[in-house]
């Protein structure tokens, strides 16, 4: 059995290269899967069993692209949508092609990890909602979206599960913490700009990023210089990626605050064993907070996006380690930083999320 993956693939993201090694380990452990395929013009590093599908070409020859699909289909029809904010009414040109050849190929379709919504109109969602009818199951990533598609009363098996990256600690051995100086404090930063369209943002770009730096140089000089800082560009994209909001931070930064860049890297597991050797992280980007908690390392997590908020609501996540799109002083945020790096053990909920991400691949089920 071959099966074809979907989702917001090749564009230097992290979080969305987690979906696509997930989504190879699960397909092959789960559904003895010989061959995993990808529906994207650049995969990240997988094993020698996962294949790209589609080719880098302008796009005046785009039919290419499509004859590739046409034949890909012919003899695998089984597609899964693998991984994230994928059904909120905004096709993109698989999701397309997948909608308007569904029939021709008789294709089989799932999908595991997502959410559904938010969406700007009604519109949009009776879109998605006609795509799902096709569908033959859908295992979603939070409650509220659980919630919604069971609203929505269509026939089809719907799976309250969890993110994809929930398996990384079944993926990967290598989870312990890097030894290091007993004495020394390693905060991993995950950071970003926010576009207007973002979610509700309390603060400017700028602001948000120099109040989190003078934070930081207060702590610093609090623990004599004893801090080192693993600063994270989880998306590497040229365009929207995180080097600018890292580059405007670390300029906010005290001369003696140690700290060192650590750029995309299209291994995804890469991100997963550095955060792994943190203390604590401080995240704008959601995959950073799920990284930092399926490695049982205590986290904050900017709340500018009802999904960011949503995986908190999931996971229970204490209330004194919510503070919403950083909505407090440099103080009280230095103070919190404080009691983050103590020693705090969630590893039973850990696990329990380590079950629920499982379902996207042991309750999945083509009609």
């Amino acid at each position: 059995m071959n099966v074809t993956f979907s989702g917001f693939y090749g564009m230097n993201n992290t979080g969305d290269d987690c979906f696509c090694k997930i989504a190879e380990w699960g397909a092959a452990k789960y559904w003895n899967v010989d061959t995993s395929y990808f529906l994207s013009k650049k995969i990240p590093e997988l094993s020698k069993n996962s294949k790209s599908v589609l080719k880098k070409v302008p796009h005046r020859l785009n039919f290419i692209n499509e004859l590739l699909l046409d034949r890909h289909f012919t003899k695998n029809n089984h597609l899964i949508y693998s991984g994230g904010s994928i059904f909120h009414g905004k096709e993109w040109w698989e999701m397309e092609y997948a909608r308007k050849n569904f029939h021709k190929f008789n294709l089989k379709i799932g999908a595991i990890g997502v959410s559904v919504g938010p969406f700007a109109s009604v519109n949009d969602e009776k879109k998605v909602i006609a795509f799902m009818k096709n569908m033959s199951f859908i295992c979603v990533r939070d409650q509220k979206s659980y919630d919604l598609v069971q609203s929505y009363n269509l026939d089809l098996p719907c799976i309250n599960g969890f993110d994809l990256a929930g398996l990384l600690p079944r993926v990967s051995n290598n989870s312990e913490k890097k030894e290091k100086p007993t004495t020394s404090v390693v905060i991993g930063l995950a950071l970003c700009l926010f576009g207007g369209k973002s979610g509700q943002t309390h603060h400017q770009n700028r602001s948000r990023l120099g109040l989190l730096a003078s934070a930081i140089n207060k702590l610093n000089d609090i623990w004599n210089n004893e801090l080192t800082l693993k600063l994270f560009v989880f998306n590497g994209h040229k365009t929207f990626g995180d080097s600018e909001a890292t580059r405007i931070f670390a300029n906010f930064l005290e001369p003696s605050v140690k700290f060192e860049i650590y750029d995309y890297n299209n291994n995804p597991l890469s991100m997963w064993y550095q955060i792994c050797a943190c203390d604590a992280v401080l995240s704008f980007r959601l995959h950073g907070a799920i990284y930092s908690f399926m490695a049982n390392v205590p986290f904050l997590l900017a709340e500018v996006h009802e999904k960011s908020s949503n995986f908190l609501d999931d996971i229970n996540w204490l209330q004194k380690f919510r503070v919403g799109d950083f909505e407090l002083s440099s103080e009280s945020l230095a103070n919190t930083i404080e009691q983050l790096v103590e020693k705090h053990d969630f590893s039973d909920d850990v696990e329990k999320c380590i079950v629920k991400a499982e379902k996207n691949f042991t309750e999945a089920t083509f009609k």
